[in-house]
C-alpha cells in the first residue's frame, strides 16, 4: 500500500532564512525522527520521497506552504501534524495534513503581503504611488543564466496599499508563481531603490498559492 498525503507548514521566524536545499534536509531528517512509514526511492541510493511547491525565496516567510510525501502504511492525519511537529525547528510548524487534491503544476500565482517600515508612512506611500503610476518599471532580474533588465509593470495592476501606522505601510499583491517563471515580490523593492532612492525594512509573506482562475490551491 502506497498513500500520497499532503503536508502543509508554515516557515516563518528564523526558519525564512533556511534554503530550500536546507528545508528538504530538515524535513527528511524530521521524517525519520517521528518515525513515520514513508516510502524510499528505489536505486543505488535510496532517498525519502518527498515533492515541494513551489520553493520560497529566502528571507520570505510562507503562510500556506505544502509538500507530498508518500506513507506505506496507515497512519491518521493528525497523528502525521503530531509526530511532526515534535521534532520541527522553531519557525517551522505543520499544521495540517490532507489527501493531495490538485498537482502542482496547476500552481500558477501566489498571494504576497510586504510590510514596510519608515520613518513616515504617508512619504513612502506617496513614493509608491508614484512608482506604480509609472508607465515601465524595470528593475535588473538575476537568474541562472545571469541578470538581465526586466519589466515588471505589467505585473502590479492589482497592488492594494494600507497605511497601517505612522511608520508602517502594508502591501498585497498577486504575482506569477509557477514552474514556467515566478515573479518575486522582492523585484518592486528595487524598483523603490532604484527610482525613488528608498530602501525601507520590508518583511514579506507569502499567504498562499493560487490557480490559473486564482482559487485556492488546494
Amino acid at each position: 500500500m502506497l498513500k500520497n498525503v499532503r503536508i502543509w507548514f508554515k516557515k516563518d521566524g528564523p526558519a525564512k532564512y533556511i534554503s530550500h536545499l536546507d528545508l528538504a534536509r530538515c524535513m527528511g531528517y524530521v521524517l525519520k525522527m517521528a518515525r513515520l512509514p514513508v516510502w524510499y526511492t528505489e536505486g543505488f541510493n535510496p532517498r525519502i520521497h518527498m515533492t515541494f511547491a513551489m520553493p520560497l525565496s529566502l528571507g520570505v516567510s510562507g503562510e500556506q506552504e505544502c509538500m507530498d510525501i508518500r506513507l506505506t502504511e496507515e497512519v491518521s492525519y493528525s497523528n502525521v501534524t503530531e509526530r511532526m511537529n515534535r521534532h520541527l525547528p522553531m519557525g517551522l510548524q505543520v499544521y495540517r495534513a490532507s489527501d493531495p487534491v490538485m498537482t502542482f503544476n496547476e500552481i500558477q500565482f501566489a498571494d504576497y503581503t510586504v510590510e514596510l517600515e519608515a520613518e513616515d508612512s504617508r512619504e513612502i506611500a506617496d513614493d509608491l504611488a508614484a512608482l506604480l503610476a509609472q508607465e515601465e518599471i524595470t528593475v535588473m532580474k538575476h537568474a541562472k543564466k545571469g541578470a538581465k533588465e526586466f519589466e515588471i509593470k505589467p505585473f502590479l495592476n492589482a497592488v492594494t496599499m494600507d497605511i497601517t501606522g505612522s511608520q508602517t505601510v502594508k502591501l498585497t499583491l498577486c504575482l506569477p508563481c509557477s514552474a514556467e517563471g515566478s515573479i518575486n515580490p522582492n523585484l518592486l523593492l528595487e524598483a523603490l531603490k532604484k527610482y525613488k532612492g528608498i530602501t525601507p525594512y520590508a518583511s514579506v509573506t507569502r499567504n498562499g498559492l493560487l490557480t490559473k482562475d486564482h482559487t485556492e490551491f488546494l
